[in-house]
């Protein structure tokens, strides 16, 4: 468990480097229209409720503050994580935002701490596939909902049903980003989501997206990316682990290289499941 949660803090600084060399909030893997896209999805599904939605994963939370401001009154949204730096970072940033709050913790630990609470929707981005179990995660989610509820997951997945490739994709992901990733099979994560026993699933694969150099220049001029590198890679990054900006950037490139060379062999998938 220590591995894991020290894995994951490390992808958590690759993505905070990003942001500061390339002046970008709220960086991500996905592109900005497929976020829209599933906030849109929440925001259809929950327009005529009221309750909480949980953004697991929420990391420095302009994602979870973008989508706090289309909720209608009545709703309200939590942005969870694990890595305190990045909520810290969160509640500095949106601490005036009426209808976000923060959570430090994974999504298991707030279901124990927070029971009663009216959750009416649970998204969940580029996240699963660093836990321990996905299986479970999903059964998490599905018991904290409530009847009608909408439970979105968009993590990358495996295309080979090789499990020795899929093995040996992992290991290598874990030397090279210094992160455990397990990625399942759109048809496994089908699967989960019936045996948790979601009433209705709706799945929606898409090509390889995942730390792809494209991606920054289709939501963003390379002008400004370029004027932004220029400023920023000589400044470090205040609240990260590491202080050298050249040092993370280096890592970085080393991980957008090694995912290009790997595209083939995963891509992306958007489920949804309704309690």
């Amino acid at each position: 468990m220590e591995t894991k949660q020290k894995s994951f803090c490390e992808l958590v600084n690759t993505y905070e480097a990003l942001e500061h060399i390339m002046g970008i909030n709220g960086l991500h893997p996905h592109s900005l229209s497929t976020i829209e896209r599933l906030h849109n999805k929440v925001i259809e599904h929950t327009s005529r409720r009221e309750g909480i939605i949980l953004d697991i994963g929420c990391g420095s939370a302009y994602g979870t503050y973008n989508l706090s401001r289309l909720l209608p009154p009545g709703v309200s949204i939590i942005g969870i994580d694990i890595n305190k730096a990045a909520i810290d970072k969160a509640q500095k940033l949106f601490e005036k935002q009426k209808n976000v709050s923060f959570f430090l913790g994974s999504l298991e630990e707030f279901y124990e701490s927070h029971k009663q609470q009216n959750i009416i929707g649970i998204i969940s981005v580029s996240v699963s596939m660093f836990l321990y179990c996905t299986r479970s995660y999903y059964q998490t989610a599905y018991k904290m909902l409530e009847e009608g509820g909408i439970f979105i997951d968009a993590p990358f997945v495996f295309k080979s049903l090789n499990l020795q490739l899929s093995e040996q994709f992992k290991n290598e992901t874990y030397q090279t980003c210094g992160c455990a990733m397990t990625m399942h099979t759109t048809d496994e994560l089908e699967d989960f989501m019936n045996h948790a026993n979601f009433k209705r699933i709706i799945c929606n694969e898409r090509e390889f997206e995942l730390m792809n150099l494209s991606i920054l220049f289709q939501d963003y001029s390379p002008t400004y990316l370029f004027t932004q590198f220029i400023n920023n890679v000589c400044k470090p990054p205040a609240p990260l682990e590491h202080n050298s900006s050249w040092y993370l950037l280096r890592r970085t490139l080393g991980i957008f290289s090694f995912f290009l060379r790997n595209r083939t062999k995963f891509g992306a998938t958007a489920i949804v499941g309704i309690k």
